[in-house]
């Protein structure tokens, strides 16, 4: 059996040497970790959604909006329908070589 699983009769004490007493009087100085942080409480500016505006403003109306720009940007990239967007040179030689493959196919 080990000596780390019998007690110890006599366990140890601290704060009975010189200087142990008031561990603050050991040293002045101390941690930037042991200094107050964020001890100042910031408040709403009114341009930051303040209660006041929220119960004035229509969010339904809004979102409608929103919504409506998104879908005309997304049909003005996509195109109108039925239109694919500009087809590059090799497209077009795969395009016609499907097409003569087809002639000769129904001949």
């Amino acid at each position: 059996m080990t000596t780390a699983a019998r007690p110890t009769f006599e366990p140890a004490r601290g704060g009975r040497g010189k200087g142990e007493g008031d561990l603050s009087a050991l040293s002045k100085q101390y941690s930037s970790r042991d200094l107050p942080g964020h001890t100042k409480i910031k408040y709403r500016q009114p341009t930051q959604d303040a209660p006041e505006e929220v119960r004035a403003r229509d969010f339904r109306r809004e979102l409608e909006e929103r919504e409506r720009v998104a879908a005309r940007e997304k049909t003005r990239e996509r195109g109108p329908r039925g239109w694919h967007g500009r087809r590059n040179a090799l497209s077009m030689t795969h395009c016609a070589l499907n097409f003569t493959k087809n002639l000769w196919r129904n001949m």
